[in-house]
């Protein structure tokens, strides 16, 4: 017998053919993961690498098969996973859709991680088609699913850790007698890895599925331990409230993080309480008192889960939408009506403690489901209304466009965040400040976040580079000395056009450089600043090393009260070198850098 539930009942025992499948699946899995997922140059030549159907269907379907197959000839089971293969298929076109022509992280993270929740949630319904027709959708069958692959993932993750561990420490020994062969393959090889990795889950899924003693050993350690955790995160979740009309709402609204707390606090309590709660069981946990301090804390989750939107609410009104407050908003509503549903048991009248949990647990996991499918197709698509959003508050005059979150469309919202941020170059508040238009244009050329390029446009621009034409484009600050034309020349290998020389030429004036003898040489040194950027003035400084100009230190002035006060600085050559007030010290005449506490203002 491989599966229990709380009842008694156990699912049918998993044949011989069935385990070696299982086996094969998970291996095979580790195969499609190296090959879908790999960046090597072999695999992406193929077009294997990064196919958002093969990932979809290898992340998701070995496993829904390993933990869900008994029979091979179960033809009810072949049929709903053809269900669920056509279901991943259409939520896979959806997001190739998004991902086209962007960078697609940003899209890809949320999507797997809604593909592991919808997968938790879906395979106790795969798993419970084994049973008789007449109770097959049972409460207690679904719950005891629910707590086994709990604890298969975990023994899988444990299982992973150590093998790890072991790999190691093999491959450490072999190195201190010069054998570098093991440390390569164990992590020089990923190939090997992803088979090693199928492997111990084969080896988790089918222990999982074959010992039902050790899974209920488990199951009851774990139980026992979070029983004892449930009425302190209870009296924490009380004590805390109870303080909340002290300080008022208002140190909510200043807290970035207080809606992700909440909400984390809230799903803590209902995560315990269904781990405390005997299923069929009419043994109520805990002494009086502490039931009903834990009854007081169920109680009032609804108020975490409203505070918790409250809080986002505030974000979304001040900022518009963004995917992370929209997934935000879905997971806290579901944490609400489940609150609510939690809270209402604690009134029932029958003897045993919150026996309605049974009838809500049921619907709220088929909630979930459809909320995934909702947020990850057209039906509540995040990308769309926070696209939308955003242009709007910038069509209404409510952002201005200096503040406008450029990188918010180019890398967080996928191909309609992109389209939009083409569209900005013909945008009104955009095309009458070239700074605005030029930062626009950079942005649509950005490959990451941090302010890199396309190498082969950098490539490009660095053979159209002339001196004559930088030396318009730059302002020299005023009382500075011209820098000599080495540095001049050599600005596109300094800079690769990466960020600051690809600005400087994009707009007359928006960068600046000084001359300055900042380390007491007599030799000057140069100060490339340059101010499009509207967060921050980013700075860099130039000194000859061996003959040759090369970048010596930077400085980034973020959040600067005055930008233009301090841009006008600048121009006006109003820098010099300021000492340090602390020195560093020598030591055999070697130089050692020490870092001190004080300030040296």
């Amino acid at each position: 017998m491989s599966q229990f539930n709380r009842a008694g009942l156990s699912l049918p025992p998993l044949p011989v053919p069935s385990r070696w499948l299982i086996m094969v699946i998970c291996l095979l899995q580790g195969l499609l993961l190296y090959y879908f997922f790999s960046d090597s140059q072999a695999v992406t030549r193929s077009a294997f690498s990064h196919n958002i159907y093969g990932q979809t269907m290898a992340f998701t379907l070995p496993v829904l098969i390993s933990l869900s197959l008994v029979r091979l000839n179960d033809r009810r089971f072949w049929g709903a996973m053809a269900l669920m293969t056509l279901l991943l298929a259409g939520l896979a076109t959806w997001v190739k859709s998004n991902v086209t022509g962007t960078p697609a992280d940003s899209v890809m993270v949320p999507f797997n991680l809604s593909l592991v929740t919808m997968v938790f949630f879906v395979l106790p319904w795969l798993q419970v088609q084994t049973f008789p027709a007449q109770n097959r959708y049972r409460y207690a069958h679904l719950a005891a699913c629910y707590s086994q692959n709990m604890l298969c993932a975990m023994l899988t993750f444990l299982l992973m850790l150590l093998t790890v561990g072991v790999l190691a420490l093999c491959a450490a020994l072999f190195r201190v007698i010069g054998i570098e062969y093991f440390h390569a393959l164990f992590f020089d090889t990923p190939l090997f890895m992803h088979l090693v990795f199928g492997l111990l889950l084969g080896i988790s899924i089918i222990t999982c599925r074959t010992q039902p003693a050790l899974m209920n050993t488990t199951r009851n350690i774990i139980r026992f331990i979070l029983k004892g955790l449930l009425p302190l995160v209870a009296f924490v979740a009380l004590i805390f409230l109870f303080a909340l009309p002290f300080t008022g709402l208002t140190a909510l609204s200043k807290t970035w993080s207080a809606a992700s707390l909440l909400t984390i606090m809230a799903l803590s309590l209902l995560v315990l309480v269904n781990v405390v709660r005997e299923t069929d069981s009419g043994v109520k946990p805990y002494p009086q008192a502490v039931r009903w301090l834990v009854n007081a804390a169920i109680l009032l989750l609804p108020v975490y889960a409203a505070l918790a939107l409250y809080s986002t609410g505030l974000r979304v009104s001040q900022y518009g939408w963004t995917p992370q407050r929209l997934w935000a908003v879905v997971i806290i509503a579901v944490t609400l009506t489940a609150s609510l549903c939690y809270s209402s048991s604690v009134f029932d009248k029958r003897p045993d403690w919150l026996s309605r949990l049974n009838q809500f647990n049921k619907p709220l996991s088929l909630l979930v489901v459809l909320l995934v499918i909702a947020v990850n197709s057209p039906l509540l698509d995040p990308y769309r209304i926070s696209v939308n959003s955003q242009i709007a508050r910038l069509d209404s005059g409510k952002t201005q466009a200096k503040d406008f979150d450029l990188k918010l469309l180019r890398f967080e919202t996928g191909r309609r965040g992109n389209e939009a941020l083409a569209k900005l170059l013909q945008h009104p508040a955009f095309t009458a400040d070239p700074r605005l238009l030029a930062t626009v244009k950079n942005t649509l050329a950005m490959t990451s976040r941090w302010g890199s390029y396309n190498d082969k446009e950098a490539d490009a621009l660095a053979k159209n580079y002339r001196v004559e034409e930088a030396k318009k484009m730059i302002t020299l600050a005023k009382g500075a000395v011209q820098p000599d034309d080495g540095w001049w020349k050599g600005l596109p290998a300094l800079e690769q056009y990466r960020n600051t020389l690809r600005d400087c030429l994009s707009v007359q004036g928006v960068c600046i450089v000084n001359t300055l003898d900042l380390n007491s040489d007599r030799q000057k040194e140069i100060l490339l600043c340059n101010t499009l950027d509207a967060p921050s003035v980013n700075c860099r400084v130039y000194a000859k090393q061996a003959g040759q100009w090369a970048q010596s230190g930077e400085l980034y002035l973020y959040q600067e009260k005055d930008k233009e006060t301090l841009i006008q600085a600048l121009r006006n050559g109003e820098v010099k070198p300021a000492p340090r007030k602390w020195a560093d010290i020598q030591i055999e005449g070697k130089r050692r850098v020490v870092h001190y506490q004080q300030d040296e203002n």
